[in-house]
């Protein structure tokens, strides 16, 4: 069992793995370059050092989801006009994947708040950037779109892992938590289904696949039956508290924290459909962003025009490439000021930090 926990000692997120993940990643990397990576991100953690690229970058590459969770922003907003308009561009995925690889781009995530498997040509993206050097590609989905079809294709791509978020384990909690026209016994199916063809067809070992299970007083005593049904069928169980995301000041639990130090400022950013670049992968990251991204090789690129309509967005935001961000006046006020820990001299900082875990502390 691993934990993550913050500077004040609160958990965010247990991770119950029946393997040690990046031992199997590392045996499909040079081993070299995976421990590089590894050292690398675990230095990220005491806020130290800051690599000259990031560590980490995740990609928004479809601005919709076909769920709305209550405790998801999507639960506010509607995908109508949210097609293709809001496809993050191929080509300039490539030219950020080909510089960054160069400058020491290590991972990346290939969605942000959205279902990623929405898009049809994910895997274009993952071997992509597999081919390009990326030692290790994940993204979370909600598996409902993980067909046997779907499933023989990530098997082959170059993933490395994939997460599913289903926070239940009875059909009736299911429907109360993960709003959707599926069914949990239709995604468990679909899970249980792709590791068999992993196992079995392909005797691979990759992509490694765990399920998460976001902790809420609806749903927490539903907790041990969920690891307990899941723990010797996948890889790994994860179990996170809620950031309540929709009712901040209805959550109490982390109001008093004084040491919180968040890591993400020193290891990634976050690129989303519409080309801004985020600081970190939180719900609240969305209100935001430090620049705009700036694409060298391919000007005529637009990007989205459609509004994030959850939050309003920067409009006077710097052009600028993934590099020029990274060192950019924002991304060091940011660093400083959890270095300190001083998390509220930013008040979306704050209201992050106090609506209790917010995200993947396992994520690297």
């Amino acid at each position: 069992m691993v934990e993550k926990n913050n500077k004040a000692g609160k958990t965010f997120t247990t991770v119950l793995n029946k393997k040690d993940i990046h031992s199997i990643v590392k045996k499909y990397n040079n081993k070299e370059a995976y421990e590089e990576y590894r050292k690398l991100w675990i230095q990220s953690y005491e806020l130290n050092t800051v690599p000259d690229y990031p560590i980490q970058l995740d990609f928004e590459i479809n601005y919709s989801c076909n769920f709305r969770c209550p405790m998801c922003t999507w639960s506010a907003e509607s995908t109508k006009g949210m097609g293709k308009e809001t496809w993050f561009d191929f080509e300039v995925f490539k030219e950020v994947i080909d510089d960054g690889v160069k400058k020491g781009l290590k991972v990346i995530r290939l969605n942000y708040i959205n279902e990623p498997l929405i898009r049809p040509e994910l895997v274009k993206f993952i071997k992509y950037a597999r081919q390009a050097g990326i030692l290790d590609i994940y993204f979370s989905t909600n598996g409902s779109l993980l067909s046997e079809k779907v499933s023989h294709e990530l098997i082959t791509s170059g993933l490395t892992r994939v997460q599913v978020s289903l926070d239940a384990h009875s059909e009736e909690m299911y429907k109360k938590i993960r709003i959707s026209n599926f069914t949990l016994k239709g995604i468990t199916d679909n899970i249980i289904n792709f590791m068999k063809i992993r196992d079995l067809t392909y005797n691979s070992e990759l992509p490694t696949l765990r399920v998460n299970f976001v902790k809420t007083e609806e749903n927490q005593h539903e907790l041990d039956d969920f690891v307990a049904f899941w723990r010797d069928k996948v890889d790994g169980v994860g179990v996170q508290d809620l950031v309540n995301i929709m009712s901040p000041s209805d959550n109490k639990e982390m109001s008093n924290i004084i040491d919180f130090k968040c890591a993400q400022p020193f290891n990634h950013l976050v690129v989303r459909y519409n080309g801004s670049i985020l600081p970190c992968c939180t719900f609240f990251g969305a209100e935001l962003p430090v620049a705009r991204l700036k694409s060298k090789d391919n000007p005529h690129i637009q990007f989205s025009k459609k509004k994030n309509i959850a939050y309003k967005e920067d409009s006077e935001l710097l052009i600028q490439t993934i590099q020029e961000t990274w060192k950019s006046p924002k991304m060091n006020f940011l660093r400083e000021i959890h270095r300190k820990g001083e998390y509220w001299k930013h008040p979306v900082c704050k209201r992050c930090v106090e609506s209790t875990s917010h995200h993947d502390e396992t994520q690297g």
